[in-house]
This record gives structure tokens, sequence and C-alpha cells, in this order.
């Protein structure tokens, strides 16, 4: 199988190239590099089954030539931002998401391609009244620019998905967490070790701390992806990816403070449910779709974020990592 990544210098791209390439497929990758990073693919760099194209989606024609020779799409492009921030352009999401996502689609559709699977997110429910949130649930609003054009990617999916005989697999991610990313201010996580590093003895928390999401490895992500595309097998498949549970951040807060061997850590908190315009406070996926069709995560929350801090932390870094 010849297959084509989006995004594939990214935590969770990267991760997906390795594993489609150990069952012997071929993977074309393709990035940009604005927040991937070219040590995520070293490791396949060279290896007879791997090319890598550095290139941008917003790019139709650039799409179009890296695509060339490609069976299925693997679409995790995106911007990365989750959280909205005053000043920022408000047009990042439009572009990153919906343009280079229709980008895609139009290419597949010229190159006769017809699988894609494509990574939205648990922000396309917004504060949903329904707990856990079902694949199905009434009227999503999203209350984020990231949530609200990773909907419109669906839509636009579902519509060439229709009109042009693709099949389509949606996973709407909860939070993943992983050893690769390791910005501040993408991650929770990260923000906690930065500001714990500047001053041990107080910890900042936005918002009221009682936020509370949904969390998955990225290792188990992946299977959970390659799982439901090799199972699922209508003409549009729409999952929820993630465990169980839900961990607050307060307890994310304890975790991070215990493995860094800190004691006597006061905690401030800047106020309100969210902790910045756009933040959905309290989440949990229904993933019995998922189960029932076979896959079941092995990790609840707090094991997933336990396990991403500690193995970051084995690594020497100093910024374990939790994408939001």
């Amino acid at each position: 199988m010849r297959n084509f990544v989006t995004g594939v210098a990214g935590c969770i791209g990267s991760d997906l190239a390795e594993a489609l390439i150990a069952r012997g497929n071929f993977v074309a990758g393709i990035d940009n590099l604005s927040s991937g990073k070219i040590e995520h693919i070293a490791r396949l760099l060279g290896h007879k089954n791997f090319r890598f194209i550095e290139g941008d989606l917003e790019d139709p024609a650039g799409v179009e030539t890296a695509m060339q020779g490609a069976e299925f799409v693997w679409h995790l492009a995106a911007n990365p931002d989750v959280k909205f921030t005053a000043g920022d352009p408000t047009d990042k999401d439009l572009h990153q998401n919906l343009i280079c996502t229709y980008n895609v689609l139009e290419a597949m559709r010229r190159l006769d391609v017809k699988r894609l699977a494509f990574s939205s997110t648990s922000a396309v429910y917004g504060v949903s009244k329904i707990q856990p949130i079902p694949e199905d649930a009434p009227f999503p609003q999203p209350i984020s620019l990231y949530g609200a054009t990773k909907l419109a990617c669906e839509a636009m999916i579902s519509a060439f998905q229709s009109l042009f005989g693709f099949q389509c697999w949606i996973f709407r991610f909860a939070n993943i967490v992983g050893p690769k990313v390791r910005k501040r201010g993408r991650t929770v996580i990260g923000d906690f070790i930065v500001r714990l590093n500047e001053d041990p003895g107080k910890l900042l928390i936005l918002g009221d701390g009682q936020q509370a999401k949904s969390y998955l490895l990225s290792e188990e992500c992946i299977e959970a992806m390659l799982f439901a595309v090799d199972r699922a097998q209508a003409p549009l498949n729409v999952y929820n990816l993630g465990c169980h549970d839900s961990l607050q951040v307060t307890v994310i807060a304890d975790l991070v403070v215990e493995a860094m061997g800190l004691s006597g850590t006061k905690y401030e908190f800047t106020g309100g449910e969210g902790g910045w315009p756009g933040d959905v406070p309290r989440f949990l996926l229904d993933v019995s779709a998922i189960n029932s069709l076979g896959w079941k995560a092995r990790n609840n929350a707090r094991q997933a974020v336990e396990s991403a801090i500690q193995s970051t932390l084995a690594l020497g870094n100093k910024t374990p990592a939790v994408r939001t």
C-alpha cells in the first residue's frame, strides 16, 4: 500500500509513518516543518519505503505533485496552536485547517485517490450538554476557531465522500499525550514544568484548576486509527478516540510536581472555568463505538499522562507533551 501522510514530521504523523512502514507499506510524507521537526523522522530518512517532501499544503499544485502514486491519504497536518490569544490572526485556522484540507481533497479527486483518514478533534463538540459525548451528539457548537474549522473540514470530507465515491475515516481525538511535542504554550504539562523550573515554590494554573479532559497515548492513538481503517468499512466512518475517563488539571499538576521531586509547591489560579478563550473546560468522550469495533485503550487518562511524563523525563527533556 502506498500511503501519503500530511504533517509527517509531527508527533502523531511521524509515529504513524513508522507504524505503516513496519507493516511493509510505502510512505510519502509532506511537512513544511513550521511545527514538525526533522528529528522526528530522522530514523526514516533514507529508508527504502519512505520519501520526505518538504512542502506546504497551501500550495495546491505542490500537494498534487507530492500525492502522485498514493493509494491512501492520512491527513494529519493542521495548525498546532489550539489556543487563541489576543493578537493572533483570526484566519490561521481557516488557512491551515480548512483550506489545506480542501487542497488535499481536491488533489485526491484529480488523482482518483479514494481513501482518506482525517485527524479531527474533540473540540468540534464545544461545550456539550451530553457527557460522555457520542459521535452523533446533536448540534455541535465549537467555541474555538480551531474546533470550528475542524468541524468544517469534516463537513467538506463528507461532501467529497458523497459526491466522488471516497471512503473516509474521521477520528475525533482526545488530548493526545506522548514524548515528542514539547513547546511551551501548546501543552499543559509543558507549561507546568517550565514554570516549576523557574520557581519550584509556586505554580500558576490557568482557569480554576477544575478542568477535566480525556487523554490518550500517542502510540495507542496510532493503534486505534489503524485498527479502525482495517475493520470499519462504511463509506464514512466517524470515531471518538480516547479512553473511558478524564483527568483534572490539578491532578496533572500533582503528577508533574511529584515526577520532578518537588514538595511544598503552592498552586495559584487565574480563575474562570476555562484556561483561555475557546477552552472547553470539561469533556469526556464516549468511546463505546471504537470499543464495540474491538479496540480499547490499555491506559486510562491518569496512566496515559503518567506515562507521557515519565517517558519524556527519561529522555532527558524537561517538557513532556500534552497536545490539547
